[in-house]
């Protein structure tokens, strides 16, 4: 084997690695699309319970209130 057919076998394998990692890429970005998907449809969820969580907090206050009232 010639010093050229070693360059052209060489070239011909950096070029399938450079096909191999552009093909990875493309799987990650799609990967991190998703999670960054599911991650903001999470963050929603979790507002959504904040918000729900505080609604909670003002009628248990407002019960205090009026128990409080009603004992003194």
């Amino acid at each position: 084997m010639n010093a050229l057919e070693r360059l052209h076998e060489k070239i011909e394998q950096l070029k399938n690695n450079h096909l191999g990692l552009k093909h990875e890429m493309h799987e990650l970005r799609s990967q991190l699309e998703g999670l960054q998907s599911h991650q903001g449809e999470q963050q929603q969820t979790i507002d959504q319970l904040r918000h729900e969580i505080e609604e909670k907090d003002r009628e248990i206050e407002g019960i205090i209130a009026k128990v409080e009232e009603l004992l003194s």
